[in-house]
């Protein structure tokens, strides 16, 4: 707020005033004593007057604003203008007024009465008008910056300084940044490093005790300065990251402000852990993301866990796969059973069972190969240019052969990692059996359950069961439970001697819970349990059993969606071809109809010839809303009017005639000679709404 400013004009403005009045007076008197005439200026001396107290009134009121509102800033040189002087607004709130200045308080006087003079504030248009200019200047600043660095990031590493400014709480005047500019900022930066930052991890070189090359000491300097600004950002993401958990702690109201930074954070650091997993820094990110898989907020869970399923996935080397799981055992550790179930769901997406042992085959063919090739080019060229030419490009390929983890090294780390998971899994199964995550925790068991060391397979067996007999599960747990034992027993836990009766009747049970409702989705849990019973154990499987469960699949079928009615229909099919014993189940008289199901008919035509189960459930799930195989498109009718004419014809003549013509749709040659006899227009309104769905 500007405060009323009250002018008063000095006391030599009265005198100033008497002077003139009395020159005025006296030059008066002396052209009437010598006669002379007088020009007829009435109020010549008080116009005078007042024109001059006005004048004077008006400079002290403009040096007053000027000084208040306008800032003189240093002038600058400009090419073909010579020195250009500058000037900017300052802002009201920043004056500073002296005790001596009598500029911040000025009286006018003006017949005896003291007058105040009001500056008036901004309106509220006006600053939202300047609020949207400083944005879009800030804006075209990020912007010109990331292009520039972009354009030659080896000359322009510097600039990056500029957008860390950007991303600060306050600018470098002291105001405050604006929120939409931090978080283009924020994004802007990521997009950057993206781009530039190498896939390979930058080391210290000491450029004093090593004689270095001038290209060798540039490209130092710029990994130098990258690392620096990036590890600056990284500072910047974590502090956000940080208020936000210390207000957290303090159970403080966060601002809309701080809620949308650190998703912007939490997002931008995922994607700097997808794009460089291997460099600088990566291991400090993962040790920030881990605790988020268990925040309050579901939005940060999500989308930590989709970045480290990502990861899990794509992971080559397996460090950093191993390095995520060490800490997620670490929270679990620290959190026990008040974990959220994102927490151990992202472990089923690790490659533990994914080991390719032919492609390390070929990788070896590939090496010992080059290896011939180069002892032949040694051995055969004669120019020593060609020869080292050629030995360069072979010792490239090798070095790319040699670059790939061995299998020695990829099984350890991979039996690492299968610990650790093993050893979340079964301490949620000891110790927090009636926790949330037990779902989670079993589904992800029965992933990896053939992993599992054999010695442990009996112990697991008994676990399960006990939880099945006393824990009080859901039906989604019970699932869960028997799908492991039957992956345990179906794999080398064959030489076990376990009964899985009960686990029979516990399976056949939960059948029924299964719906097209919200549980729809448990479908495929029960396809490949059903799988692993029915066909890869039908050894052991007598044949009241497979009739009963015959029996309830029939009834499952009704109560489904079609993607699991077709996939429980294609087992059906299946214990049928290869049990004939079961067709009993099946009424066989050729009279009332017949059974296709029998005859082993495809349920569906596919080019390939039968589906899967699975197969079947998703590749014509509905829940995209689309049809499997696509409807095709109806035919468009030209000339509507006169076939629609001709069509209402043909059903005047049925129902007046009553012969038993056929009710054929016209053509359009035919529809020519179709008159005007239609008395009325039985299909007025389908067609104008089929004209115009066709225009």
């Amino acid at each position: 707020m500007v405060k009323s400013l009250k002018i008063s004009v000095k006391t030599k403005l009265s005198s100033k005033k008497k002077y003139v009045h009395q020159k005025g007076t006296r030059r008066y008197e002396i052209q009437k004593a010598r006669n002379i005439p007088l020009p007829k200026t009435k109020g010549l001396t008080r116009v005078s007057t007042d024109a001059l107290e006005e004048a004077y009134r008006t400079q002290i009121e403009t040096e007053a604003k000027s000084r208040e509102k306008v800032c003189h800033l240093l002038p600058i040189k400009v090419k073909g203008k010579g020195v250009v002087n500058r000037s900017t607004q300052r802002h009201p709130s920043n004056v500073q007024h002296e005790p001596g200045d009598t500029s911040s308080e000025l009286n006018f006087k003006t017949n005896g009465v003291e007058t105040e003079i009001e500056v008036d504030s901004l309106s509220v248009a006006e600053i939202i008008l300047k609020r949207n200019h400083d944005i879009q200047e800030k804006q075209l600043l990020i912007g010109s910056q990331c292009a520039a660095i972009l354009e030659n990031p080896d000359a322009r590493i510097d600039n990056i300084a500029v957008l860390l400014d950007c991303l600060r709480v306050t600018n470098k005047d002291g105001s405050k940044n604006f929120l939409s500019i931090r978080k283009i900022a924020m994004i802007s930066l990521v997009e950057i490093f993206r781009d530039i930052v190498p896939e390979y991890r930058v080391g210290i070189v000491d450029k004093v005790q090593q004689k270095l090359k001038k290209d060798t000491v540039a490209r130092v300097n710029y990994e130098n300065k990258l690392l620096v600004f990036y590890k600056q950002y990284l500072q910047q993401l974590e502090t956000i990251i940080e208020i936000y958990h210390r207000t957290k702690r303090q159970s403080k109201n966060m601002s809309a402000d701080t809620l949308q930074l650190l998703d912007t954070s939490v997002n931008c650091l995922c994607d700097l852990v997808l794009a460089h997993p291997y460099f600088n820094y990566t291991q400090n990110i993962v040790q920030v993301l881990v605790p988020i898989l268990n925040d309050v907020k579901e939005n940060l869970r999500k989308t930590v866990h989709a970045c480290f399923s990502t990861l899990f996935k794509t992971d080559a080397r397996l460090d950093l796969t191993h390095h995520v799981v060490r800490h997620i055992n670490l929270l679990i550790n620290k959190k026990e059973r008040n974990i959220f179930p994102e927490t151990i769901s992202c472990l089923k997406y690790l490659q533990i069972n994914q080991i390719n042992l032919h492609d390390d085959t070929l990788l070896e063919l590939k090496k010992h190969k080059l290896e011939k090739q180069k002892s032949r080019v040694i051995n055969m060229s004669r120019k020593e240019r060609k020869r080292k030419k050629k030995l360069q490009e072979l010792e490239k390929d090798i070095f790319e052969t040699k670059a790939e983890e061995s299998k020695q090294v990829v099984r350890r780390k991979l039996t690492d990692i299968s610990k650790l998971t093993f050893m979340i899994f079964f301490k949620i199964l000891k110790c927090y059996p009636d926790s949330r995550v037990l779902s989670v925790t079993l589904e992800g068991l029965s992933k990896f359950a053939h992993t599992i060391s054999i010695d442990f397979f009996s112990d697991l067996i008994e676990l399960l069961n006990s939880l099945l007999e006393n824990a009080g599960l859901g039906y989604r747990e019970q699932l869960h439970c028997i799908q492991t034992v039957f992956v345990i027993l179906t794999g080398r836990g064959e030489v076990l001697n376990v009964d899985p009766a009960r686990f029979y009747s516990h399976f056949y049970k939960n059948l029924l819970y299964v719906n097209a409702g919200k549980n729809h989705q448990d479908m495929e849990t029960i396809l490949n349990t059903l799988n692993l019973i029915l066909f890869k154990r039908r050894c052991n499987v007598t044949y009241q059993r497979n009739v009963s469960y015959i029996k309830r699949l029939a009834t499952l079928c009704l109560q489904v969606l079609p993607n699991g009615c077709l996939g429980l229909l294609a087992l059906i099919r299946s214990s049928l071809k290869m049990n004939q014993q079961l067709d009993i189940l099946v009424d066989t008289d050729a009279s009332y109809g017949s059974v296709t199901v029998l005859k082993g008919a495809d349920t569906v035509l596919t080019g390939g010839g039968m589906l899967t189960p699975s197969e079947f459930y998703t590749n014509y799930d509905c829940s995209k809303m689309v049809f499997n195989p696509e409807i095709t498109s109806p035919f468009k009718i030209k000339n509507f009017k006169q076939a629609r004419s001709q069509l209402g014809l043909a059903l005047i003549e049925k129902e007046l005639l009553g012969n038993h013509c056929k009710l054929n749709f016209p053509s359009q040659h035919s529809t020519a000679q179709a008159g005007d006899n239609l008395q009325f227009d039985y299909f007025e309104d389908y067609g104008n709404d089929a004209q115009f769905r066709n225009q």
